[in-house]
């Protein structure tokens, strides 16, 4: 370890970079300086980087570079970055998207208010009146993994997983904030749910957020969910306000 930056082999053709210096956010910066500054490079030799929040897999050609010369590369690119207080590359966009609190939509509304110690009308209201940092896609399916509400309270994961946990759903668990964005098994706390399509196969770009954007939400009825069914998130793309 050097520069407070580990770098480890992971197979024949990955090597994992692992942030240890400073807070977490700190850390989080540094994986997304890498990250782009790989974007920037565009190695013919990196298959693919997935980032979380302090580290990064980099997935490469162990035919086009040797695994000892990528390290040196990524020790390099990592350490110099270090000095460089912004994220280089990235205008954060902004996202505020519609979602129906509680009920069927979101089954937990009530259990995560009162850990809170408020009412959920009280929850919603703060809920939604916030912008929640991308750090990282998580699952499934490239779901954004966002901040929580901001809380020392850490949301408890449910004691028995939902089989299935409909696409769409808005969940917090420990200080943590997610959409699922596809049908998929969890444990999150569920408080709502948004009709909008957060990814799709069929599009250049599988999603229209990435990793240091924000996302913010605004309630609607049932009588309105069918008014924002079928739209996507770039139709939510806003200003920042």
């Amino acid at each position: 370890m050097e520069g407070g930056v580990h770098i480890t082999s992971q197979g024949d053709s990955a090597v994992r970079v692992r942030f240890t210096a400073g807070d977490a956010e700190e850390r989080w910066r540094g994986v997304r300086r890498l990250v782009s500054r790989l974007d920037d490079l565009r190695l013919p030799a990196i298959s693919g980087v997935a980032a979380t929040y302090d580290s990064a897999l980099v997935e490469f050609d162990s035919l086009s570079i040797r695994p000892e010369d990528l390290k040196a590369l990524l020790r390099y690119v990592s350490t110099q970055d270090s000095c460089t207080p912004s994220m280089p590359g990235h205008e954060p966009q902004y996202f505020r998207v519609p979602v129906r609190y509680g009920g069927q939509w979101g089954p937990d509304l009530g259990l995560v208010a009162d850990l809170f110690g408020e009412t959920e009308e009280d929850l919603i209201a703060r809920h939604s009146a916030g912008w929640y940092l991308v750090r990282c896609f998580g699952a499934p399916a490239a779901s954004p993994m966002m901040d929580g509400l901001g809380d020392d309270v850490s949301v408890p994961r449910r004691a028995d997983p939902r089989v299935r946990v409909p696409g769409g759903s808005v969940a917090l668990a420990g200080v943590q904030s997610l959409i699922y964005s596809v049908n998929a098994p969890g444990g999150w706390q569920l408080i709502g749910r948004t009709p909008v399509e957060l990814v799709s196969a069929h599009r250049d770009e599988v999603c229209a957020y990435r990793p240091g954007d924000f996302v913010g939400y605004f309630p609607i009825t049932d009588e309105e969910w069918d008014d924002y069914e079928g739209l996507t998130m770039e139709d939510f793309r806003v200003e920042r306000g």
